[in-house]
C-alpha cells in the first residue's frame, strides 16, 4: 500500500513538473490581408522549472484539424521559417527565460506566403510552440486564436514575349537624285547659235567664208561683202551681249534655288 501511494505521489510530482500553459492575449486585427501584415501577440508562458531555464517560442498558423504549420517568426533580429528540428534551427526562434515558474513576453509573426499551407484563403488558427533547449517540441495547454487570412492572388509571371527588335533608324538618309547641270558657257553658247541661225542677214555659211544668195548660190565672200558681214555680225554680238548676260545670271539664279530645294 505505502508503494502504491509513493507511485502515485511521484507521478503526479512529475507530472506537475512537466506541465506547462500558454495564455494567448486577443490581437488587435483578425484578418491578414497583405503579405508584409505583422502580428503581434503578447503571451504568458507558465511552467514549473528552475529559474533561468530557457525556451524557444514558435508562431505557427495551421487549419484545424492539422498539424500542418507555417508561417514567420521574429526572433528580434530576423524573420525565420526553419527548419527547425535540425541544425540547431530552433535556437533561432524567440527566446523567454524563465523566473518563478512563468515567462511574460509578446511574440510577432506573419504569414509566409510561399507556404502552400498559409497560400489557401480562409480560417486559421494561430498557436505557439514551445522547443527546449535539446530541440524537443511541445504544443502545451493553449487556446489558439482564430485568425481569417485572405491575401491578394498572386501576380501570374509570364515569360517576356519575343518581340521584334526595333529597326535601327537609317543613320544614311535615301540617296538624293543627282543633278545635272549644264555649264553656264554652254547654256550662252547655245543660247547664241540659236540666235545667230534664226537671223536671216547672217547665213551659216558665212562663217565658213561663202555668202549665199537668195537663189541658194553660194560665192566666195569678197572684201566689200566681208566688210558688211562684219558690221552686220557685230551688231548682231553687241544685241545678243546682254541677253547673254541675263541667260548666265538667270541659269545660275534657277541652279542654286534648285539645288537648295534639293536640300544640298
Amino acid at each position: 500500500m505505502v508503494i502504491v501511494l509513493f507511485l502515485l505521489f511521484f507521478m503526479f510530482r512529475f507530472s506537475t513538473v512537466s506541465a506547462a500553459e500558454i495564455i494567448l492575449s486577443d490581437i488587435d486585427t483578425a484578418e491578414i490581408t497583405k503579405v508584409e501584415q505583422e502580428l503581434t501577440v503578447p503571451l504568458e508562458l507558465k511552467i514549473n522549472s528552475s529559474d533561468g531555464t530557457v525556451y524557444y517560442l514558435r508562431g505557427a498558423f495551421f487549419k484545424e484539424g492539422t498539424s500542418q504549420y507555417c508561417g514567420y517568426t521574429w526572433n528580434g533580429s530576423e524573420w525565420y521559417n526553419g527548419p527547425f528540428t535540425s541544425g540547431d534551427g530552433w535556437k533561432k526562434l524567440l527566446t523567454v527565460t524563465i523566473a518563478s515558474d512563468s515567462a511574460k513576453t509578446e511574440i510577432k509573426v506573419k504569414v509566409d506566403s510561399n507556404d502552400s499551407h498559409c497560400r489557401e484563403p480562409g480560417d486559421y488558427l494561430f498557436k505557439v510552440l514551445r522547443y527546449t533547449e535539446a530541440g524537443n517540441s511541445s504544443g502545451d495547454d493553449q487556446t489558439p486564436l482564430k485568425i481569417r487570412i485572405a491575401l491578394p492572388s498572386p501576380t501570374a509571371t509570364t515569360a517576356p514575349s519575343a518581340t521584334n527588335a526595333p529597326l535601327k533608324s537609317q543613320s544614311l538618309s535615301a540617296e538624293k537624285p543627282k543633278i545635272t547641270l549644264l555649264p553656264t558657257h554652254t547654256l550662252f553658247a547655245t543660247a547664241i547659235i540659236k540666235a545667230v541661225s534664226s537671223s536671216p542677214k547672217i547665213p551659216i555659211a558665212s562663217s565658213l567664208g561663202f555668202i549665199s544668195s537668195d537663189s541658194g548660190e553660194v560665192s566666195p565672200v569678197n572684201e566689200a561683202s566681208v566688210a558688211g558681214i562684219t558690221e552686220k555680225s557685230q551688231g548682231n554680238i553687241a544685241n545678243l551681249f546682254i541677253p547673254g548676260i541675263f541667260l548666265i545670271f538667270l541659269s545660275a539664279f534657277l541652279s542654286f534655288n534648285k539645288l537648295r530645294k534639293q536640300g544640298f
